[in-house]
């Protein structure tokens, strides 16, 4: 299925509301580039600008220029403009002070070379039922198979809003993919389509949400979560830091634990423990920024790297996690 095959459900949106963070952006350290383009792919970011779905059942965009220029649509008028730039402000992490991170990252030995070259970059944030779905697709994948089970959702469901005379693919909502599991088959994602409708029918039936887990410990949090069939320890805790910012909690797998097994010179039985003593309150934004300085590299690469110090990006090869958005897989 190509994209123009793919986009059928097209809803044209409003501009509500346009502006520049710049000047913000500046003040407070952040690389929008940075920001922008890490972990997006190519129908969201093109270099210069990006699309952020601030919501995808009631379509809610936001452009976002690298030069900090903005513009929020959405399908109606029932959000102010201070209300959707708040999401906005929420989904880029502007205001979020990572200065207690960036100093641990540039003293550890896993995180060193990251905080030197991407000191600026900010986590972008999604909406829960997004976040989970990416972590459901990381599940005993490697990062390629992972972002194309993602890519495949998104266009395999059709969503789309229109801006003027341009086309933009949504992920689909819960509701869509209740209504269409099937579809979840054309993405072939594999076993993870069950467990995937079984979290859109968790959220359409209100047995988790976004405020009933930020109103909880991040433990309960996750227990909450992994009430469903085929969540996770390593799914749940992802979900809560892409979707909520809830960073307690490290998502550690065998990638993680073999890693900092070696780095830290522990037992992988202890990994866990120690990670949360180092990392504290940014344990799992620690694990997202590991997955970016070493490329998602499949793990024995990963462990040469870690051997000879070699801690900084490489975006030599695509897809990594700093140019997913320059991959156009065919199919």
């Amino acid at each position: 299925m190509n994209l123009s095959e793919a986009l059928r459900m097209k809803r044209e949106l409003q501009l509500i509301c346009s502006g520049d963070i710049g000047s913000e952006a500046r003040e407070r350290g952040v690389d929008l580039f940075a920001t922008l383009s890490v972990y997006n792919f190519d129908f969201w970011f093109d270099g210069s600008r990006a699309i952020l779905v601030l919501s995808e059942e009631e379509p809610q965009l936001a452009v976002v220029s690298v030069d900090g220029e903005y513009a929020v649509y959405a399908s109606s008028r029932n959000h102010s403009c201070s209300e959707l730039e708040d999401r906005l402000a929420e989904a880029l992490g502007l205001r979020e002070d990572l200065s207690s991170f960036y100093a641990l990252a540039s003293r550890d030995p896993l995180l060193r070379g990251f905080a030197e070259s991407l000191k600026g970059w900010r986590l972008r944030s999604s909406s829960l039922w997004w976040a989970l779905v990416v972590g459901v697709c990381q599940q005993n994948a490697s990062f390629r198979q992972g972002w194309l089970m993602l890519r495949r959702i998104v266009l395999s469901y059709g969503n789309s809003a229109t801006i003027g005379s341009e086309t933009i693919p949504l992920p689909p909502s819960p509701r869509m993919v209740l209504e269409d599991p099937q579809r979840l088959s054309s993405a072939r994602v594999g076993y993870r389509a069950s467990t995937i409708e079984r979290i859109a029918r968790a959220i359409q039936n209100g047995d988790i949400s976004e405020e009933l887990l930020e109103s909880l410990p991040p433990r309960d949090a996750e227990a909450v979560l992994r009430r469903v069939r085929g969540v996770g320890s390593y799914t749940a805790r992802l979900g809560m830091a892409l979707g909520l910012r809830i960073y307690d909690l490290p998502p550690i797998d065998r990638w993680v634990r073999a890693l900092a097994s070696r780095a830290y010179s522990v037992d992988e039985k202890r990994v866990e423990d120690e990670w949360i003593r180092r990392w504290g309150r940014w344990s799992a934004l620690a694990v997202i920024a590991l997955t970016i300085a070493l490329d998602a590299e499949p793990l024995r690469r990963a462990l040469e790297r870690v051997s000879k110090g070699d801690l900084a990006p490489h975006a030599d090869a695509v897809p990594t996690p700093l140019n997913l958005w320059r991959w156009r897989p065919r199919e």
